[in-house]
Order: C-alpha cells, then sequence, then structure tokens
C-alpha cells in the first residue's frame, strides 16, 4: 500500500477541480500513504500500538475497528472499478495493486476485529 500510494501521487498529477468533481480515487492516495506506514511499523515491530492510537481506544473502539474495515473495503471496491476505466496500462495495474491493499488491509482490520 504504501510503495503504490507513493508510486500514484508522483506519477498521477491532477488538479483540485478534477478531485473535486470527478471521481478519481487521488485523495485514497495519501490515506493509503498513512496507513501503509502504520503496517511497514507494524510488520517490523509487530506492535499495533501504532493503529490502536489512529483509532483510539475505549469502550467505541470496536466500532472504529468495524468503520475502519467498512472504509476500507469500500475505497478497495472504489479504486478498483475507477481502475477498469482508466487508460494508462503501468498507472491501471497500480490502481489495481493499491485497490487490493486496500480490501487485504480491511480484511485484516476484520480479523483482528472478529477475534
Amino acid at each position: 500500500m504504501f510503495v503504490t500510494s507513493i508510486y500514484l501521487i508522483l506519477k498521477v498529477h491532477v488538479g483540485l477541480s478534477e478531485i473535486m468533481f470527478s471521481f478519481n480515487p487521488y485523495p485514497f492516495y495519501f490515506i493509503g500513504l498513512i496507513f501503509g506506514i502504520e503496517r511497514i511499523f507494524y510488520g517490523v515491530s509487530g506492535s499495533s500500538k501504532l493503529l490502536s492510537l489512529m483509532m483510539g481506544g475505549g469502550e467505541y473502539s470496536s466500532l472504529s475497528t468495524l468503520a475502519l474495515f467498512i472504509f476500507f473495503l469500500s475505497f478497495g471496491i472504489y479504486v478498483l472499478v475507477y481502475t477498469i476505466a482508466y487508460t494508462q496500462v503501468l498507472i491501471e495495474i497500480l490502481n489495481a495493486l493499491n485497490g487490493i491493499s486496500y480490501l487485504l488491509f480491511s480484511l485484516s482490520i476484520f480479523k483482528a476485529w472478529h477475534t
């Protein structure tokens, strides 16, 4: 998620009007960058403290985990559907990988929430 988000941020140049008035998934690349850093931190250290810090704790942590799962599931589906209509092959493949990484991240959150 981190690597594809960085590449897509650097290669896809869109204006503010295109972000606001089109279905371009450009804002999701920055979200992928943030959560990609979290996944790298988790992979290296094995600690889920950074994810807990971002989601918050307390009695509603289960609901925030469910909401994060739903958001990333919808982001992944959205990016994959957008990829079908996109024309450049390399950007299309990276968009698809980015969408799949969102889906896999949502599944890992669901697994953590469900257990």
